[in-house]
């Protein structure tokens, strides 16, 4: 029975400016809240195997970020990582949250960065396969390219890079691809676009507590490598790399995944 009512799920939702709606949910009890921040046309489903894991031991908060998922966009005009990270530093404050330790995948790297820089009880940053390399940031051609082709082709477009983020025949993909097509095509593309806008080794210096990554190591030639010398440059970081596993690993090897970020936990005390 205990354990049946430390890790039940309160969900909720905050009210904010031009009527967004920010829908999230929490989990368990302890003096350090774990927040997670899902990806780009993800939504907070994607940490369904780290949220009641985790919650045994820590408050753990998961949320939609706006115009993901449950969480409404409102009128909100213009969409940055930045007034997404103002989005998650509000529901931080407004649950009053002590210790906090934030983990972002993929775009929510970035966005729990840019919060933690104006959040004094952010004690840590986890990242989840992004901010490999500080220095190799989207050019602002890149994204508008991409932006363009997402703009063509937005069914056709999102398909194939939702497949290539998953080893072949994963039935994760499927899941993340249908997520992904209910998401608002503009919105996603002026996401992508302010991406390229992110000074990251700048965002690096800016956080004064330890960041810590689990990353995917390259399947394909293109993909991402981990370059610890180059952010180590600019922040107290260090990071775990995984093989033989796609972007979503949280979701692909839950288990592992797990292992890896309770190790971390334990010594970011």
């Amino acid at each position: 029975m205990h354990l049946l009512l430390l890790t039940a799920m309160l969900l909720a939702d905050l009210r904010r400016p031009e009527g967004v709606r920010i829908q999230y949910d929490t989990r368990g009890a302890g003096e350090t809240a774990l927040v997670f921040v899902h990806g780009w046309a993800s939504e907070r489903g994607a940490w369904r195997e780290q949220a009641t894991y985790f919650a045994t031991n820590y408050r753990v908060v998961t949320l939609d970020l706006p115009g993901h998922g449950q969480s409404a966009p409102g009128r909100r005009k213009v969409w940055t990582l930045d007034n997404l990270a103002g989005d998650v530093r509000a529901v931080v404050e407004h649950l009053k949250l002590k210790r906090v330790i934030l983990v972002g995948h993929s775009m929510g790297g970035p966005v729990v960065l840019l919060a933690a820089a104006k959040l004094p009880m952010v004690k840590a940053v986890i990242l989840v396969d992004t901010v490999h390399n500080a220095d190799a940031n989207l050019a602002r051609e890149q994204a508008g390219q991409f932006a363009a082709v997402l703009t063509k082709d937005f069914r056709g477009t999102m398909s194939k890079v939702i497949a290539d983020m998953f080893p072949v025949g994963s039935p994760l993909a499927v899941e993340v691809t249908g997520q992904a097509l209910s998401r608002d095509p503009a919105l996603l593309t002026a996401l992508i676009r302010d991406y390229s806008n992110v000074d990251f080794p700048d965002l690096l210096r800016s956080v004064k507590v330890p960041i810590r990554a689990i990353n995917a190591a390259p399947r394909v030639p293109g993909d991402p490598a981990t370059n610890l010398a180059v952010n180590r440059k600019y922040s107290d970081f260090d990071a775990t790399v995984l093989s033989g596993v796609g972007h979503y690993l949280m979701l692909e090897r839950p288990g592992e995944f797990n292992a890896v970020l309770r190790e971390w936990l334990s010594v970011l005390k």
